[in-house]
């Protein structure tokens, strides 16, 4: 299992993001799928980034591994900041017209467009987001 941690804050951000991307090219990932991986984890991250530690600093770990059989690739995120499950959030109306439309909630929705399994736990004081993405 490939593994990195370091502060959460946009400086970090573009190395989170290639360590994402070599580990899922590892994996087996064609370019088109690498990229929908890379969409989805920039959300994920970008909202750590911005809301798990809003009055300290904090570190993001990833984890990246593919599954026994090889048939996948998971990604866990994990934060130590404010508790947040992302899953509780109800997924937005897009048929609704933009000005009726609640704000916030598009990020994650894209998340489960793109990503096969999407997984939240908090264990401790730990948010944990489990994606997985299916190699075919």
């Amino acid at each position: 299992m490939a593994d990195i941690i370091m502060p959460a804050n946009m400086e970090n951000f573009d190395r989170l993001m290639d360590f994402i991307q070599v580990e899922a090219e590892n994996a087996g990932f064609d370019k088109k799928l690498v990229n929908k991986i890379r969409l989805a984890c920039e959300e994920i991250i970008i909202n750590v980034i911005n809301y798990a530690y809003p009055d300290k600093e904090g570190d993001i770990e990833i984890k990246c591994n593919s599954n026994k059989d090889g048939s996948g690739f998971f990604i866990k995120i994990i934060d130590w900041g404010a508790p947040f499950n992302p899953l509780a959030k109800p997924e937005p109306d897009i048929n609704a017209p933009a000005d009726e439309r609640e704000i916030g909630g598009l990020g994650i929705f894209l998340v489960r467009k793109v990503i096969d399994k999407f997984d939240y736990t908090r264990e401790g004081n730990s948010n944990i987001l489990t994606l997985f993405k299916y190699l075919s």
